[in-house]
């Protein structure tokens, strides 16, 4: 046997990665407009076991504490998705982007 290697490469990153659905919660604050899974969730009966993303994590008002969290943990990489709901709560191409849930991404 030969000496013992990494199957990973030296510089390797170990990130972190969300999605907005999953985490953010607050899905009627902030201007957000309803996404597909917003309806699909609250379906009955329940494709979902009841489960949705109306409260999720918290993330939209707890994001501090879970960046503290991902310090804490040595994050040296984070990939975050962003709810189109809350950027352009009407949906279309041309409708008013929201501000409120440009700020908060920012």
């Amino acid at each position: 046997m030969g000496s013992k290697s990494s199957p990973l490469p030296a510089d390797f990153e170990w990130g972190f990665a969300t999605a907005a659905y999953q985490i953010e919660g607050a899905v009627a604050e902030g201007g957000r407009g309803k996404s597909i899974w917003d309806t699909f969730c609250h379906l009955e009966p329940t494709r979902t076991k009841g489960a949705n993303g109306d409260v999720a994590c918290d993330h939209y008002h707890r994001y501090e504490e879970d960046f503290d969290l991902l310090t804490k943990y040595g994050a040296k990489a984070y990939r975050f998705s962003i709810s189109w709901p809350r950027i352009i709560p009407q949906g279309g191409r041309n409708d008013p982007l929201n501000e409120e849930g440009i700020s908060f991404y920012n």
